[in-house]
C-alpha cells in the first residue's frame, strides 16, 4: 500500500491540492488519476488528515473533506473547515494548482439550501478561496453519471454560472468526470498538465506513462 510522504521544510516542490466537500469522490478521483491506493473513508467526512502523494516534479495533496461529516457536531465541522483553510494558507507559497471536486449531481440543491439559510454556498466559497492561495484552479464536476443525459447541459451551465458570478475576473477551467466510471480522467490529466506547464512545472509521473524529463 502506498504510504503518505513528508512535506517538511527540506521539500520545496510545488503542490497540487485537491479539496472538496465530503463524499464528492475526491479520493476516488485521485486514485483514478495516480493509480495510488488512496484511503477512502466508510462515512462522509471520515478522513481527517491530509495525504501527500509523490508524483515526481510535484506533490499531490488530498485534503480532508469539508461540510457535512457523519456523527460530527456543527462546531466540529466548522473547526475542520477552519483547519483546512489555515493549512492551505500556510502552504500557499508552494501551491501551484488547486483542484476543487464537486458532486455535480447535487451542486444546485446544495447551493440553494445554503442560500435559503442566508449563507454563502460552501462550494462557491472554496472556489473563491482557492483563487487566493493557488496560482491556477481547476474545477472537477464529478458524478456526471448520476445526472440524466438530457439534463447535463443545464446542470453544467448552472455550475459555470454560479462559479463565474463568484469570480468574474477568472476564467473557469471546468472538467467533467465520473470517477466511478473512469470517464474524464484523461481529460483531467491533460488539464493538470496544461496548468503545470503554464507555470513552468514538470509533468507528474502518471501510472504506466513514461515521461521524458531530460529537457
Amino acid at each position: 500500500m502506498h504510504e503518505p510522504i513528508s512535506t517538511g521544510p527540506d521539500d520545496t516542490r510545488e503542490l497540487v491540492v485537491f479539496v472538496g466537500r465530503s463524499n464528492v469522490g475526491k479520493s476516488s478521483i485521485i486514485r483514478a488519476l495516480t493509480g495510488k491506493r488512496v484511503r477512502v473513508g466508510k462515512h462522509p467526512g471520515s478522513t481527517r488528515k491530509f495525504l501527500a502523494l509523490d508524483m515526481g516534479p510535484v506533490i499531490f495533496i488530498d485534503m480532508p473533506g469539508f461540510g457535512y461529516m457523519a456523527k460530527q457536531s456543527r462546531t466540529k465541522i466548522e473547526e475542520t473547515k477552519t483547519a483546512i483553510v489555515r493549512s492551505l494558507e500556510k502552504l500557499q507559497e508552494r501551491i501551484v494548482l488547486g483542484v476543487l471536486i464537486l458532486d455535480v449531481s447535487l451542486f444546485r440543491e446544495i447551493v440553494e439550501r445554503w442560500e435559503r439559510r442566508g449563507e454563502i454556498p460552501i462550494d462557491v466559497e472554496f472556489y473563491a478561496f482557492l483563487h487566493e492561495v493557488a496560482r491556477q484552479v481547476i474545477v472537477v464536476a464529478n458524478k456526471i453519471d448520476k445526472v440524466r443525459r438530457r439534463d447535463r447541459g443545464d446542470v453544467l451551465s448552472y455550475v459555470a454560472q454560479r462559479l463565474t458570478e463568484a469570480m468574474p475576473t477568472k476564467q473557469l477551467n471546468l472538467v467533467v468526470t465520473s470517477a466511478s466510471k473512469k470517464h474524464g480522467i484523461s481529460e483531467l490529466r491533460e488539464a493538470i498538465e496544461a496548468c503545470l506547464d503554464s507555470e513552468g512545472v514538470g509533468i507528474p509521473r502518471w501510472p504506466g506513462i513514461e515521461v521524458d524529463q531530460s529537457d
